[in-house]
């Protein structure tokens, strides 16, 4: 959780409310605590010598008497609180206190806006809020005193983006502090031009589910809740509405391109939810496994049932699930690879999600009958890594042993959390330069053109569905690549693509293609799609436009910032010109790094 706590103070009640939050949650969390406390700046002009001393006596006796206060309210809860005072503008002051202790909670109190220009403007409190580099905790008076003896009733917004999913995380593991209960909340909101955006109603509904998955895994009551309207004023009515004693927001979500102009939801809920509101950020400095890995993980048993195994997948939306013994020891892992080649499961887990209600309940028709157990598909002898590693040393295992995912042990063995590769580049992505060890700062200023994936084949816009489906089948990487004049990109097509955009009486015999146990050829192998009321499907009609790309000449860690940006597995790489060169993945990523 937190390690390193720094609570602004200026003596106001809206920063002892704040301190008295800090002192709390570092008492339960057993973290370091500090409070910097900033200075007013001499005047630079004055009548008199006697002018100058007399406000420089105030200041210091100001000062002195702040840093009275903090550490005495610590002392009276047993914990060793340091006291800074520093000189200079606030907001830059603190911020700098910030980065220089690597501090990832920041704890500030916030009295909420009176003035019109002050909510277009913004106080020092939501300066801090949308500037910090770590997670920032805005404590609102009169609430702040309720908040620090706990949280009983915590609401949590719920996107689907990696920061949506870090604060479902934190929004646990602060319950499981005071043992409390979580709301999760996804709103489906619309644009101000009235233009449906994403989430939408499915999609919401997946996002739901695997949340209330993670929570039944923590072993903390949860509530979902979907509403419709303005992300900002439906989060703060539904804080009210339950009574909520914290809000939790990932700093960063799906975003919208108008969040500059009329301000981020972080912040307009910051600024005007009744409760206290905590915004999450990834640690500034997150170098040790236990500050990458995540807590809360599914499991299956030897004996668990294959069905089961499966419907777990689905409901919590992983790719994996660590096998234990009865005394939580990792004796095998399943993956979907795993169910693809051991089991009677027809195709990928990412393409099942998508199939019609009736093809679903076939393939797990087929499960049951199989009457297999994980203990029959799982793949044994796991590699394994230990929470106090360091991020080079699960780099060294993905990449030596081509996995996606380690589970993390204690001493043991037993399973304390899991870390995959995704989790591993989000951490590089949000580290320092400064931080980062000389040998593998050297890899990470190495270029693309050193993981690039070549071989990928290509099609023309015209290219039929038929030759689209042998050619993904072809591919390891299950990715066509769509080209147009001088060999530029124009889209990308994956088999999920392919049963996503085809319709309803085109759809089984695409899902008949992909699940085949054996080899197609040639499209004329695999049969013409049946006749429709439209015409044939291109590889125009199948391809994803949206592309991000990078360049052979573009460092590592460019390619690892735009990836985790835009929250996608791999990237096209092209020339000066905008013609197709190769794909690289995350896999290439750790891979280059390895050296």
């Amino acid at each position: 959780m937190f390690k390193s706590i720094l609570v602004a103070y200026d003596g106001s009640e809206p920063a002892r409310a704040a301190l008295e939050a800090g002192i709390q949650l570092a008492k339960r969390t057993r973290s370091t605590i500090a409070s910097v406390s900033v200075e007013e700046v001499l005047p630079r002009y004055a009548d008199t010598i006697d002018e100058v001393e007399e406000a420089k006596d105030d200041i210091e006796e100001h000062s002195r008497r702040m840093t009275t206060e903090t550490q005495d309210r610590a002392w009276a809860d047993g914990i060793h609180l340091e006291t800074v005072v520093r000189q200079g503008h606030e907001v830059e002051t603190i911020l700098a206190e910030v980065r220089q202790r690597r501090a990832d909670l920041l704890v500030i109190g916030f009295q909420g806006h009176s003035r019109v220009f002050e909510r277009f403007l913004g106080s020092t409190a939501m300066s801090l809020a949308r500037l910090a580099p770590c997670s920032v905790l805005v404590v609102t008076v009169p609430k702040g005193p309720g908040h620090a003896q706990g949280c009983s009733r915590i609401l949590v917004g719920l996107d689907g983006s990696p920061y949506g999913r870090l604060a479902m995380q934190m929004a646990l593991e602060m319950a499981s502090l005071s043992n409390g209960a979580v709301v999760g909340l996804t709103v489906i909101e619309r644009s101000p031009l009235g233009r449906a955006e994403p989430p939408d109603q499915g999609y919401a509904q997946q996002v739901q589910t695997a949340a209330a998955e993670h929570a039944r895994t923590a072993g903390v009551p949860f509530e979902g809740v979907t509403r419709q309207g303005h992300a900002t004023e439906i989060l703060c009515q539904e804080a009210q509405a339950t009574h909520a004693d914290l809000l939790v927001l990932g700093a960063t979500g799906l975003g919208r391109p108008w969040s500059p102009v009329i301000g981020g939801t972080t912040t307009g809920v910051a600024s005007q939810a009744p409760c206290s509101v905590l915004l999450v950020r990834p640690p500034q400095a997150a170098w040790r496994i236990q500050d990458v890995m995540v807590r809360a993980v599914s499991t299956v048993f030897l004996d668990s049932p294959l069905l089961e195994v499966v419907e777990l997948l689905q409901r919590r939306n992983v790719k994996a699930l660590p096998v234990l013994d009865h005394d939580r020891h990792v004796v095998g892992m399943i993956t979907g690879g795993d169910l693809l080649t051991r089991s009677e499961l027809g195709v990928r887990l990412s393409i099942q999600r998508e199939l019609s209600a009736e093809s679903l309940r076939e393939q797990l028709r087929e499960l049951a009958r199989g009457q297999k157990t994980a203990r029959e598909v799982m793949t044994r002898h796991v590699h394994t890594i230990a929470p106090e590693a360091d991020l080079p040393t699960a780099i060294r295992l993905m990449g030596s042993h081509r996995v996606k995912r380690l589970p993390v042990v204690d001493p043991g063995g037993a399973l304390v959390g899991i870390i995959s590769r995704a989790d591993v580049l989000r951490a590089l992505a949000a580290l320092p330069e400064s931080t980062i060890a000389p040998a593998l700062q050297a890899r990470v200023s190495g270029t693309v053109g050193d993981a690039i994936t070549t071989g990928i084949p290509t099609v023309s816009p015209q290219t039929s569905a038929e030759e689209v489906l042998v050619k993904l089948l072809e591919c390891p990487l299950r990715r066509v690549v769509v080209v147009g004049e001088a060999g530029r990109v124009l889209g990308l097509i994956s088999d999920r693509d392919v049963l996503l955009r085809a319709g309803p009486d085109v759809r089984p015999w695409v899902l008949r293609v992909l699940t085949a146990r054996h080899p197609w050829r040639r499209p004329g192998d695999i049969g013409k799609p049946p006749a429709g009321p439209h015409e044939p499907l291109t590889a125009e009609d199948l391809m994803a436009p949206a592309l991000f790309a990078v360049h052979p000449e573009d460092s590592l860690a460019q390619a690892i910032r735009l990836m985790i940006q835009h929250q996608v597995k791999r990237l096209v790489v092209t020339d000066a010109e905008g013609r197709f060169l190769g794909l690289v993945d995350r896999r290439a990523l750790l891979q280059s790094l390895v050296g």
